[in-house]
């Protein structure tokens, strides 16, 4: 964004997207820090779950082919799903990687810089010259980032709803918004950790890449356990088992893989609060 700035011809069109800072609140200023990036993954989620709709009738018969040549493996790698329907299709093109990786982008972002981005850019002792706590701080943070988080998932649920109406695919706006839930669950369940890593070290590279890492191995972990029925049981240990394992394209929300996606993020946003109040902090260049 700063190079785009700099050049003359796109100098204009990049200073309305990412726009002005806010400072009326701490959270506020935080979304605000982000607002470029969020403006175009919730457009870019937006448009790509809407396109899948009308595609999906386009292609049927080439789909339903090509999907019963598919190993298991491969699905499970994107999520599972049947391509010979609707749901199955946008589970494998949407839910699968394309919806968490999006709402990741900008969880993940917001966590890992929410305490170590200010102290790297040599800003957190001037916030916290301010009658301001430690835990306010972190739990403004917070509300920045599940606002981050929820503002993609929204833009899924409605590219897909729009997809599935201008298809005519017939698909559940119920089940189209527990899967979008979930994904959203599990964005700031990620986005938390991050958020603990920069708590916990200060450093936004350490934040970055243990959530990427955790994800990835999630992700991989939930795809390939159940297809051993003696490691099954174990997706129960990784967050993306509490995602798309119950089906909720087909059978609605579960509240249960929703309550502990919560509590997950929950504890670690508390974990995140611990570990800021005990750090010594440090001002980085």
């Amino acid at each position: 964004m700063d190079r785009l700035r700099a050049n003359p011809r796109t100098a204009k069109i990049v200073e309305r997207i990412v726009g002005s800072a806010q400072v009326s609140g701490i959270w506020m200023k935080s979304v605000s820090e982000h607002q470029g990036l969020l403006i175009v993954t919730v457009y870019v989620m937006l448009i790509m779950s809407l396109v899948i709709g009308p595609l999906y009738n386009v292609i049927t018969g080439p789909v339903k082919e090509f999907g019963a040549s598919l190993p298991p493996t491969l699905l499970a790698l994107f999520g599972g799903g049947n391509l010979s329907t609707p749901e199955g299709f946008y589970q494998i093109e949407i839910f699968g990687m394309m919806a968490p990786a999006g709402i990741l982008i900008a969880t993940i972002a917001a966590g890992s810089r929410a305490l170590a981005g200010e102290e790297q850019n040599r800003t957190m002792g001037i916030l916290l010259s301010n009658p301001v706590s430690r835990s306010s701080v972190v739990m403004q943070k917070t509300v920045a980032m599940v606002v981050e988080g929820i503002a993609v998932g929204v833009s899924i649920f409605i590219g897909v709803w729009l997809g599935s109406i201008i298809g005519g695919l017939g698909m559940s706006a119920g089940n189209i918004a527990a899967a979008s839930l979930l994904a959203t669950l599990l964005g700031l369940a990620i986005g938390a950790l991050a958020l603990a890593l920069s708590a916990a070290t200060g450093r936004v590279r350490v934040a970055v890449y243990g959530a990427i890492g955790v994800a990835l191995i999630s992700h991989v972990l939930n795809a390939f356990l159940p297809l051993n029925a003696s490691t099954e049981s174990l997706t129960r240990w990784t967050p993306f088992g509490y995602y798309l394992n119950s089906d909720p394209l087909a059978n609605g929300m579960d509240w249960w893989h929703g309550l502990v996606l919560l509590v997950l993020t929950v504890v670690l946003v508390g974990l995140a609060v611990v570990w800021f109040q005990r750090r010594d902090l440090r001002q980085r260049g």
